[in-house]
């Protein structure tokens, strides 16, 4: 189930099989204006639209482990199939393993990941945004399939922007399958022109467990001589990475790996992740989705200056078999408050009964409020987007 294997603020994202690109993907049929067209309707009378795409039939015939499993990579995809910039706003996302006919229901043990990227760039060229903005904007895996932020938040996505989607499948459990699944993607979106009230403008940043690779724990991008037990935690415990070669150097040639073994037994890693939020200025946190991997118990937040938990979040694995069935999560309209001069520690905790070393990864992706976030001048784009076209005429 691999996310990322490398600092995932920094839009990095080592495999060791490079995704296929899927060049004619299936997806939703377009209505007016080159809209999707399937929708509903919300309470609110707001018309939500769903850009829906299925990935190709990935046949299963033997165990797959994280980052192993067939994958396939859409380099882009557009919510809209029109030339004209509009604003629109990411209120949801989904990913689920379904049948090779795209709609039978299948067992979530397939799903590794569903990544869906854009570039920063976009983000502040189109909005004249300070916020540390990830390249990442959803990862869903096994544990939690469906994201939907509280009512009036969302991310703005300026319509002619490109994303891109990775899928992957495994296989922990069966020893012989002969299965064939396929992931299907929902995006959910909204007209800012449609709404009735205005969104609040939410941006993505990730923190990422780490293990150090050194002789002693560590502390990434952070001078290891300026570091204090009391102001900075423990450090990332010594590690060995889980893929051969999964190596994350900082500035100071210290070398760490986000995707690690973990002994049979119980572990508990701290790391300190304010270098990965990054945070321009204070802000509230609105949602937060944890990734981890099977036999995580928990993953948790913690305010090292305060001394207080900003998100605990608890894992029930799948009965019977090697998994994780369901993870917290975070949704809040009043959301938790986030500090720029604070420090914070992300503390993940395995208990591996397999009697087998196991990978582990553990990371929160936190939807944070943008205030520094600014309406895009539509009017100019769409003049600069015609004079493009003109000049290709």
């Amino acid at each position: 189930m691999l996310v990322c294997a490398t600092v995932l603020v920094a839009g990095a994202c080592a495999t060791t099989q490079p995704a296929q690109s899927l060049a004619t993907p299936e997806a939703s049929p377009v209505g007016v204006e080159g809209l999707p067209a399937s929708s509903t309707v919300g309470a609110d009378g707001v018309t939500v639209y769903h850009r829906e795409l299925l990935s190709k039939t990935y046949h299963i015939d033997k165990k797959y482990r994280s980052m192993f499993g067939p994958d396939q990579q859409l380099p882009v995809v557009k919510l809209v199939e029109s030339d004209v910039p509009e604003l629109l706003w990411i209120t949801g996302y989904q990913a689920v393993v379904v049948g090779a006919d795209g709609e039978t229901k299948m067992s979530q043990e397939f799903m590794c990941h569903s990544n869906l990227d854009w570039k920063p760039a976009d983000y502040y060229k189109s909005f004249g945004s300070r916020a540390a903005v990830s390249p990442r904007l959803f990862t869903l895996s096994q544990g939690q399939q469906n994201v939907q932020f509280p009512k009036g938040f969302a991310i703005p996505l300026v319509s002619t922007v490109p994303l891109s989607l990775v899928t992957q499948v495994l296989n922990l459990n069966l020893d012989k399958p002969d299965i064939d699944v396929r992931h299907h993607v929902r995006i959910d979106f909204v007209r800012d022109r449609d709404l009735k009230e205005p969104m609040k403008p939410l941006f993505q940043a990730a923190v990422q467990g780490f293990k150090t690779l050194d002789d002693k724990p560590g502390y990434y991008s952070m001078d290891p001589g300026e570091a204090t037990p009391e102001e900075h935690g423990a450090g990332c415990g010594v590690g060995k990475p889980a893929v051969a070669g999964d190596v994350d150097k900082d500035k100071f040639g210290h070398r760490f790996t986000g995707h690690w073994e973990v002994e049979p037994g119980r572990e508990e890693n701290a790391t300190l992740v304010t270098q990965f939020l990054s945070l321009q200025f204070d802000t509230t946190v609105h949602y937060i989705a944890v990734h981890l991997h099977p036999f995580a118990e928990s993953l948790e937040l913690r305010d090292l200056t305060s001394k207080e938990v900003v998100f605990h979040a608890n894992v029930r694995a799948t009965p019977g078999k090697i998994g994780i069935e369901d993870i917290d999560h975070l949704s809040s309209v009043e959301g938790v408050k986030l500090y720029k001069d604070h420090q914070y520690e992300l503390v993940s905790v395995y208990n591996n009964t397999s009697g087998a070393k196991v990978d582990s990864m553990a990371v929160m992706y936190m939807y944070l409020l943008d205030s520094t976030w600014k309406k895009p001048d539509l009017e100019a784009m769409r003049a600069e987007a015609g004079g493009a076209r003109a000049s290709n005429d």
